[in-house]
């Protein structure tokens, strides 16, 4: 039981660094050049850390994400702009 739960630690970490490398990263390149002034972009390390807690914990779910990586990084985009906007106004 305990190399079952070893594995599938490796498996939810290593799934984590690679969504938070594939979608989080970009999605914070684009918000970037769209509104520099966004509060996700003055905390990034908290907004890292909590998608990479996010990704790890549903890393099986996290996998068609990756599948499709253009649409979840353009609604993941839209969201982040539409709460900041919402809060700012």
């Amino acid at each position: 039981m305990t190399e079952f739960l070893l594995y599938y630690l490796v498996f939810a970490l290593s799934g984590g660094i690679v969504c938070t490398w594939a979608l989080h990263r970009p999605s914070m390149y684009i918000i970037e050049e769209i509104k520099p002034d966004n509060i996700i972009l003055k905390h990034k390390i908290v907004s890292t850390l909590c998608f990479f807690s996010f990704a790890t914990v549903m890393a099986p779910f996290m996998i068609p994400c990756l599948y499709y990586e253009e649409h979840f990084i353009n609604t993941f985009v839209e969201t982040i702009l539409k709460v900041d906007s919402k809060n700012t106004s």
